[in-house]
């Protein structure tokens, strides 16, 4: 694809020109309606108040554009991403200006997601972080920058919040309503279908909602007549792996009114998806041989997620009181399970069932991985507006949660001659775990204010937070390790802190800076892992030692907020320390397995700095029209190595145009586009070896809705409008494809795809 018809630093300006234009264009007197968030600051608050970048996707944005997944969602978030595995097990985390993993916090209505484990190379196991379906948010919030001095550990690079309907929302001031709705995506073939129902007894009101999606491999660009094994088996495969899932959630809400001072609600939700895939693109493979192929030449995978989340909320607005004008309580539980399934047939191999070495022997892999987390806890959040000195409001409170896992591994290998089996596979006895079962503790004590002066126009926001963590193994006899290795326990605490200012410098017009602090302690994985293949002669090996990963924010911005223009200009300075990466040791390591060719472990070693600016705007030059952009440009580099962070995302626009002549009709045009991503750390690609650059591109994305009766509302969309072929950084970068790759369209988007849904509303 050529070059992209424009010059970033032209672009930055006349985003900066239609970003932040007069005052006298603010100034006509109408009040905007306020954005009002509750992520950021744990408590209610009108995001063009709050000193930092905070933006929403809402429940509008989500019907409006159709949105299939959470990464469609995030999709017009220039400096969001949501990496996926194209092969196997599509998108599991969130990356916010080149973070990722469990370094960015996801919370479900304020309770937190499970780990993420990514697929590595090996394609057999995973475990995403599951959220539920875009059918049941009214609202996502995605905050950049640490957010530890309110939430405590994992908020090192941000918070995405996923907030669930509420009764309210369904009801809209009526008695009782039920509706539903189906849609076809012609991107997997899928078909989705929502139910739901709520009623208003007073005192009393709830909700049901149940969803149910299946579908197929997400199409991409794979259609080149020169691809000689578009359809085939191993890396020259160009198609996607042929996939088939669905996926079930069911959300119940209970809450009631006890008087005007106390009130409850009970959140019951149920979620499970299957996804099984004929996993043709081959990782385990020989070049040199026929097609690209190993001794694999077969492999099913079958993979499945449960999530049952249970959430008391309590809210207690007393009449009069000296603590506090509200006292929120929650109460929750939420287990995630995750299995992954894998038939693996391999012919001519070794008598052992190898994955490369050739023989006589034909058999069959069975293999399976379970992963289970509960995460149990309770927090308590306390505001008062308070004229101590100063107006000012205080939020303070405090979290408690265990989080207990549990990991098993299991293998059979049938010889497919004699129906012999065996449970040992290259020197590996199962079943067995890599680390015990075992549980995590942590305790947060936060505590913020914010005080206002000059009539409100200076606000001067300091945070403070103290957390404890431990972690305990428990008894498992699956944990098997060498002598002189075993599970510990380790415990530590971290205290983080926050300074913001902003000033109104005129109406509307606010400048603000904000220092942060975020930390993620290392988890069970890191501290007791023990892995050794006896065959192969190579290990893992946890580290006690390790200290929590940290980071130190710094962002300078202005924000304009009018009634027919306004937005953000934000710069950002993010430095990392302590990054914990898994790296070859030396034999003189006192860790090291005697004997053993190589042993690996968990250190604490990169130093990151992440920079860069961000431009956002809107216009509504006429009341059925708004205009909205944004720009990202970030840029980070490991101290240690003076290698660029491949997680950053290349630079990257979005725009997008709403008309809206009635009340019964709307139409939208998105443009999303990015540089070519040339600034790589190939030093892990392989001698003589580069990672692939994914070049620049341009999307067009249209979509329209008609309330054709009060109580019916049909929606299309048609994305990829010209049918571009592109690639996505993060997406690619996550599988670690090369420059040399002869069929790199595998990991291609998809070309043109439509969207069409009907939704009922009585």
């Amino acid at each position: 694809m050529p070059p992209l018809p424009f010059r970033p630093r032209r672009l930055a300006l006349a985003l900066a020109a239609f970003a932040l234009p007069a005052a006298p264009a603010l100034a006509d007197g109408a009040a905007p309606l306020k954005e009002v968030v509750v992520t950021a600051t744990r408590s209610q608050q009108a995001t063009d108040l709050i000193p930092g970048t905070v933006t929403t996707v809402d429940r509008d944005d989500l019907d409006r554009r159709g949105t299939r997944t959470i990464a469609d969602a995030l999709a017009d978030e220039p400096d969001v991403a949501m990496p996926a595995d194209a092969r196997r097990f599509g998108s599991g985390n969130i990356n916010i200006r080149g973070i990722e993993d469990n370094r960015v916090l996801m919370l479900i209505d304020g309770v937190r997601s499970a780990d993420f484990r990514s697929p590595g190379t090996t394609n057999y196991d995973a475990s995403n972080r599951d959220v539920p379906d875009p059918d049941f948010l009214k609202r996502i919030e995605i905050v950049r920058g640490p957010g530890s001095s309110l939430y405590g550990s994992d908020a090192l690079g941000g918070v995405v919040g996923f907030l669930t309907l509420d009764p309210d929302d369904l009801l809209k001031g009526r008695p009782y309503a039920v509706g539903g709705k189906a849609a076809y995506f012609s991107a997997d073939r899928s078909t989705s279908q929502l139910g739901y129902g709520a009623i208003d007894g007073g005192d009393l009101k709830g909700l049901l909602m149940v969803s149910h999606r299946s579908g197929h491999e997400i199409e991409n660009k794979s259609d080149s007549p020169d691809k000689p094994y578009l359809n085939g088996s191993g890396l020259l495969r160009s198609s996607a792996n042929p996939q088939d899932y669905d996926t079930t959630d069911i959300l119940a809400k209970l809450a009631y009114r006890l008087n005007a001072n106390h009130r409850f609600k009970l959140t019951l939700e149920n979620r499970e998806t299957e996804v099984k895939t004929d996993v043709r693109r081959v990782s385990n493979v020989s070049p040199g041989s026929p097609n690209n192929l190993s001794r694999i030449t077969r492999n099913l995978g079958d993979d499945s997620i449960a999530r049952n989340r249970v959430a008391l909320d309590y809210d207690w607005l007393p009449t009069n009181t000296a603590l506090f004008d509200r006292l929120g309580l929650k109460l929750y539980t939420q287990t995630q399970e995750t299995t992954n399934r894998n038939k693996v047939w391999r012919t001519n191999t070794s008598a052992s069932c190898s994955a490369s070495t050739p023989g006589a022997a034909n058999c069959l892999l069975d293999q399976r991985f379970d992963f289970e987390q509960t995460r149990s806890g309770a927090s308590l959040v306390m505001e008062k507006e308070a004229t101590w000195l100063t107006p000012q409001s205080i939020t303070w409170g405090a979290d408690w949660m265990r989080a207990r896992t549990a990991e098993k591994k299991d293998a059979t290998w049938t010889n497919l001659a004699t129906g012999v089996q065996n449970k040992t596979l290259l020197g590996d006895s199962y079943p067995s775990t890599d680390y015990p079962k075992g549980h995590a503790d942590s305790l947060g004590l936060f505590a913020q204010d914010e005080l206002r002066f000059l009539d409100n126009r200076l606000r001067l926001t300091p945070g403070i937070r103290y957390d404890h963590y431990s972690l305990t193994p428990e008894s498992d006899p699956l944990y098997v390790t060498k002598p002189g290795y075993r599970a510990v326990d380790k415990s530590g605490s971290k205290v983080s802190s926050k300074f913001a200012a902003s000033f109104e410098v005129m109406q509307g017009w606010n400048v603000y800076g904000q220092y942060a602090e975020g930390f993620r302690p290392p988890n069970y994985q890191e501290v007791n892992r023990f892995f050794y293949n006896g065959s192969q002669n190579y290990g893992s090996v946890g580290n006690p030692n390790l200290e929590p990963e940290t980071s130190k924010s710094v962002e300078l911005g202005l924000k304009v907020a009018g009634a027919t223009a306004g937005g953000q200009v934000a710069v950002f300075h993010n430095r990392y320390r302590n990054f914990i990466d898994n790296i070859k040791i030396s034999a003189s390591n006192p860790a090291y397995i005697p004997g053993s060719a190589a042993t690996y472990q968990y250190q604490n070693l990169s130093q990151v700095t992440i920079r860069g600016f961000e431009l956002r705007g809107y216009w509504q030059p006429l009341k059925e029209v708004r205009l909205n952009g944004a720009f990202a440009y970030a840029s980070g580099t490991d101290q240690d190595t003076d290698r660029p962070i491949n997680s950053i995302e290349p630079r990257r626009l979005t725009l997008s145009a709403q008309w809206t002549p009635t009340a019964t009709v709307g139409l939208e045009a998105r443009f999303r586009a990015a540089w070519r991503k040339d600034r790589v750390d190939d030093s892990s690609a392989g001698t003589g070896q580069a990672y692939f650059r994914t070049p620049g591109y341009g999307v067009t994305d249209l979509s329209a809705y008609w309330q054709f009766h009060k109580t019916a509302r049909i929606n299309v969309a048609v994305n990829n409008l010209f049918d571009k072929k592109y690639w996505l950084w993060n997406d690619v970068r996550r599988s670690g494809l090369l420059a040399s790759d002869q069929a790199p369209e595998f990991y291609t988007q998809p070309g043109r795809n439509a969207m069409v849904s009907l939704a009922l509303d009585f």
